[in-house]
């Protein structure tokens, strides 16, 4: 079963020998888009790591266009409540929702979520995604992570791994890792993943799956220990640490994507637009930088590929939904 396990592209190599998206007839057309403020809807709290990377593509796309891009959190609800707002917004344009790996999770955590994610939203661009981190504290006696598996299940349900919550990424990919390695760790829901830092550090929490901006300043320090990257390549911070696929758990190396999606009926020009501006964005040497300096890999996929990588996504989360029961409280 693949989840969100896809060959990572550079920004040279998704943009390299392909060139910017073209120019159709139909986005000339919509010329005169856009001719008011564009609103961001950022499904989850304001100042985390959604609302910063969504702030920082605003700036650069809103420059491109000439006109004003504003970035409106509306949290709660394991993002449905931001997704609700988009979908009952005009499909103008103008409104556009963040949408992350949890959007597509939640179709299969949810089942009666009240808006389909591809039948009521189209995808446009994806434009960066933050590799996770699975980290242990400095306590725990591991120093691998078939050390961790082997502990775990030498000691079943005594264990436990700090989540955002069900449905967050943390959650998602701590869950899949689990079913893959045939252990069984009890789940403690933080609100956020911020709050769990201090627990890991005391040794209360036995593991967890962190983003490198909460993760390497406290591995550097020797107060963490990192077992796995969950990406396809190994971190140039920790070149040392291995891949989930590396371990030989490649399966379960969930990272949250970031992608901008709008309501499905929206013209067909526009959205070949904002999939254009973004691409730009994404090829822009100062975007690459600012998004780099906040734990982000820039990766551009257009609406075409983003579509089929929900699809599977989406497929591959029923699967394990099926497989262990889990599901949104």
């Amino acid at each position: 079963m693949m989840i969100n396990k896809t060959t990572r592209r550079s920004v040279v190599g998704a943009l390299g020998g392909a060139g910017l998206v073209a120019l159709q007839p139909h986005v000339l057309a919509q010329s005169n888009w856009p001719t008011r403020v564009i609103r961001i809807v950022n499904p989850y709290p304001a100042g985390g790591v959604v609302d910063i990377l969504a702030r920082l593509l605003a700036g650069k796309v809103g420059a491109s266009l000439g006109g004003n891009i504003v970035v409106e959190a509306r949290p709660g609800g394991g993002s449905t409540i931001g997704t609700d707002f988009v979908a009952a917004a005009p499909a103008d344009g103008y409104t556009w929702l963040i949408a992350t790996t949890s959007n597509a999770a939640n179709m299969a955590l949810m089942p009666n979520i009240r808006h389909d994610l591809l039948k009521e939203f189209a995808p446009v661009a994806q434009f960066a995604y933050t590799p996770n981190y699975l980290v242990v504290p400095a306590s725990l006696p591991v120093s691998t992570l078939q050390e961790y598996v082997a502990l775990a299940k030498k000691n079943p349900g005594k264990l436990n791994y700090g989540s955002g919550g069900i449905g967050s990424t943390p959650f998602l990919g701590f869950e899949l890792f689990k079913h893959i390695a045939g252990i069984d760790v009890v789940a403690v829901h933080y609100k956020g993943s911020p709050p769990q830092i201090p627990d890991l550090l005391s040794g209360q929490l036995s593991a967890a799956y962190l983003s490198a901006a909460l993760t390497l300043s406290q591995a550097k320090s020797g107060r963490l220990k990192i077992l796995a990257v969950a990406d396809d390549k190994r971190s140039k911070d920790f070149p040392e640490v291995p891949t989930l696929a590396e371990a030989g758990y490649g399966n379960a190396a969930v990272s949250p994507w970031f992608a901008v999606m709008v309501r499905a009926t929206t013209p067909q020009g526009i959205r070949d637009r904002i999939e254009l501006e973004v691409q730009k964005a994404v090829a822009s040497p100062d975007l690459v930088a600012t998004l780099e300096a906040q734990g982000a890999v820039p990766e551009f996929r257009g609406s075409s590929a983003l579509q089929l990588k929900i699809e599977r996504e989406i497929d591959g989360w029923r699967a394990l939904v099926n497989a262990t029961g889990i599901k949104a409280e």
